[in-house]
């Protein structure tokens, strides 16, 4: 496993070099480039409730596991009040699912927003946009957002977890009124920070249940960027990362 680690490591991450002028370049992006996400330049650590939980891979315990589509080793942000959410589902076959959303309060504990949302897993990327019966969310708060497949109604324990922080900022003024047509908005989301809205734009291009040519670049992205952040343990789930954005082109 460490070899491998080590490979992947040599042959994935490269050299970031963020500056004031990366926003400034993005707005001249022909609709034909790809997205390359630019992580916040004042990134918050996440909770110690993001990541996943259960059994390994599905809920027959093998391939990769269930997995939130976002940051992990900061929080991703939008600019949307009611944003996409995207996870990768690992079985083939359907099962009760359930979709819940948690907002922090000032003293950095979860205060669960309405009832969970029921859902059927259904292989491949799933995506929710946050329902017109919700409330919206609210800019400068900050909410996780959990999916959970019931592999055994009986047995909570054998249940499948991911979960994310998502952060909501205004939108950057030098965005607004900028985008040429639908096809390049996920490119100037990626550059602007706005990991959430820059996948949700990229999945409307894509085929059900895919990635796309763009939402792979992004996730490809993630992959680079955390592997030079997070801790030893992660290294499974960036590797993770890349074969979805690999395998769901």
């Amino acid at each position: 496993m460490k070899t491998k680690t080590l490979e992947f490591l040599s042959n994935h991450i490269h050299t970031r070099l963020v500056t004031s002028c990366v926003l400034g370049l993005s707005l001249v992006i022909t609709p034909a480039a790809l997205a390359d996400y630019v992580p916040p330049a004042d990134q918050e650590p996440p909770s110690d409730y993001t990541g996943q939980a259960g059994p390994r891979g599905g809920c027959e315990g093998k391939g990769i596991p269930l997995t939130a589509l976002a940051p992990q080793s900061h929080v991703g942000q939008t600019a949307s009040t009611r944003p996409t959410f995207a996870w990768f589902v690992p079985d083939s076959t359907t099962k009760p699912m359930e979709f819940r959303l948690f907002e922090y309060d000032s003293n950095g504990k979860l205060q669960l927003i309405g009832e969970p949302i029921s859902l059927e897993s259904s292989p491949g990327i799933m995506t929710l946009p946050l329902p017109e019966d919700r409330p919206k969310l609210k800019v400068g708060h900050t909410y996780l957002w959990q999916v959970t497949i019931l592999c055994d109604p009986d047995n909570a324990s054998s249940d499948l977890i991911a979960t994310a922080d998502i952060k909501v900022v205004e939108m950057p003024s030098a965005l607004e009124g900028m985008f040429v047509d639908s096809s390049n908005k996920s490119d100037f989301y990626a550059k602007a920070s706005l990991w959430y809205d820059a996948l949700g734009e990229a999945l409307k291009l894509a085929d059900k249940s895919r990635l796309g040519k763009v939402g792979s670049t992004l996730l490809e992205d993630l992959a680079e960027l955390e592997a030079a952040e997070l801790i030893d343990e992660e290294y499974e789930r960036i590797e993770n990362l890349s074969q979805i954005a690999s395998n769901l082109w």
